[in-house]
């Protein structure tokens, strides 16, 4: 059985590649090689391939190598942009190339896959990760583009999950909010200017690590469950509940997280 993960090397990615490598045969892909990538490469159980899944439609070489180490079981979505461009900048080329950027891969994966969802011997699991930009009242105002891209992959995993239900795959995905510590996220802020901006944005306080992100994912593709599919689970210490509330509650031109 093969695990495929698209974008093995980023620090969600590799955590998830790393623990799946223990009882199964994982084919990653990875758009630049580096430290993630190097340290995945000594795992015998792991084979990379070097992919830029953000602006390929064409997925059948990806597949075809994950093929070769036996049936695809279990396929995880880690792969995504993200880009700040409001109405008053917007222009159609935007929309396009957020949806060739951000839907259009997905697609393909899925089709590609046809055979193994069909397969009535094989159960498929997947597990993705969007961005927060997803939700009208976290990313609505400053990136329609974006935000209307992840939404249409969303959507085709829920599509997905309700056409081969009576196959029993799962597929769920995880909206990821700002939260997670990274060497990338929130770059120039250290010490207490990053505990401001975690007080400031996130209810709970603080920000939470790739492998609680990764446990997520991890548990959505087990055994364990059996059940849940279809789903959009928000992870990111109650931040978009904030959004929310302060978007019903105050004016968009005096809110400070968009303006």
């Amino acid at each position: 059985m093969t695990v495929l993960v698209c974008g093995a090397n980023g620090s969600i990615g590799s955590f998830v590649s790393q623990q799946e490598a223990k009882t199964h045969k994982v084919v990653g892909t990875y758009r630049k090689y580096d430290d993630h990538a190097k340290e995945l490469e000594k795992n015998p159980n792991i084979s990379l391939v070097q992919k830029n899944m953000f602006e390929s439609t064409d997925m059948k070489d990806v597949v075809q190598k994950a093929r070769e180490h036996g049936p695809i079981t279990k396929v995880y979505w880690l792969v995504g942009e993200s880009w700040n461009i409001g109405w008053d900048k917007l222009k159609l080329e935007d929309i396009q190339h957020a949806v060739r950027m951000c839907a259009e891969p997905l697609a393909s994966l899925i089709i590609e896959c046809k055979p193994e969802l069909s397969d009535e011997n094989n159960l498929m699991r997947w597990a993705s990760i969007s961005g927060i930009s997803s939700l009208i009242y976290a990313g609505g105002p400053n990136k329609p583009a974006t935000g209307g891209a992840k939404h249409m992959a969303e959507f085709y995993f829920r599509s997905a999950s309700a056409f081969w239900t009576w196959k029993k795959n799962l597929f769920n995905n995880v909206i990821l909010g700002n939260s997670r510590r990274t060497k990338n996220l929130h770059v120039g802020y250290h010490g207490d200017a990053l505990k401001k901006i975690y007080k400031n944005d996130i209810p709970m306080g603080t920000g939470t690590h790739s492998e609680n992100v990764a446990n997520v994912l991890l548990w959505l593709n087990s055994d364990t469950n059996n059940f849940m599919t279809g789903q959009d689970i928000i992870f990111d210490g109650a931040e978009t509940i904030r959004t929310r509330d302060n978007v019903k509650d105050t004016p968009m031109k005096e809110h400070p997280k968009y303006y």
